[in-house]
């Protein structure tokens, strides 16, 4: 696309209108884009390429189209997909209100995704989507691209938390809140929780009875 285009805040493209000129992009190829922050009818704002709004490769956030099927039916499902795309984006923005959980740890959506709702709801339906179901990045380290993405319940998600405590109990790996509730524990969990951190064995801190009153003995 030629640099010399000129393109002013307040154009119009489809359902997408220019706030301002971003720094420049520059891709694996090595190819430098322009890249402008666009803001959609619905009112989200979202980098885009120019070659992308120009060309009318995308013309909108994805909003206009996510929850309708190709004669303008409302779809329920795809309209669930796309609540978990806009989120999912939103979570990776630098002006979201907890950036430093995502966008300052460089967590960010592919390309693949970020620019196409129709990239992403077409994976969802092909690796599992289920009404109920939360997207899940497999290693917390990296963003959300198809290889490094899952469906999983709300249960599985937070268990797959940066902050999300594992025990080793009778050799087997699991998260601390789930052994609390396998076991029938939850007015325990304080007392099961000191007994860890003074240095008791998880076994011991799970299975000795708790005297009521006294969190720090057994019977």
């Amino acid at each position: 696309m030629d640099k010399r285009l000129k393109i002013h805040p307040g154009q119009r493209f489809n359902d997408l209108t220019v706030v301002k000129e971003m720094n420049p992009k520059k891709l694996p190829s090595g190819q430098t884009n322009r890249v402008f922050l666009m803001r959609c009818k619905c009112g989200k704002e979202k980098e885009i390429r120019l070659v992308h709004f120009v060309r009318g490769r995308i013309k909108s956030c994805g909003c206009s189209m996510a929850g309708k099927t190709g004669t303008g039916v409302f779809d329920e499902k795809r309209e669930r997909i796309a609540k978990v795309w806009r989120q999912m984006n939103n979570r990776c923005n630098e002006g979201w209100i907890e950036s430093h959980l995502y966008y300052d740890k460089g967590i960010r959506v592919c390309n693949q995704w970020a620019n196409d709702f129709w990239e992403f709801y077409k994976w969802a339906l092909a690796n599992g989507y289920k009404k109920g179901l939360h997207i899940d990045r497999i290693d917390n380290s990296n963003g959300y691209y198809p290889e490094n993405c899952r469906w999983v319940t709300p249960m599985e998600n937070a268990n797959n938390r940066d902050n999300t405590m594992f025990v080793n109990y009778n050799g087997r790996k699991v998260a601390f809140q789930n052994l609390i509730r396998e076991k029938g524990l939850d007015s325990n969990k304080g007392a099961i929780l000191g007994r860890i951190k003074r240095g008791w064995s998880v076994e011991e801190a799970f299975d000795k009875p708790i005297r009521k009153g006294n969190y720090n003995r057994a019977h």
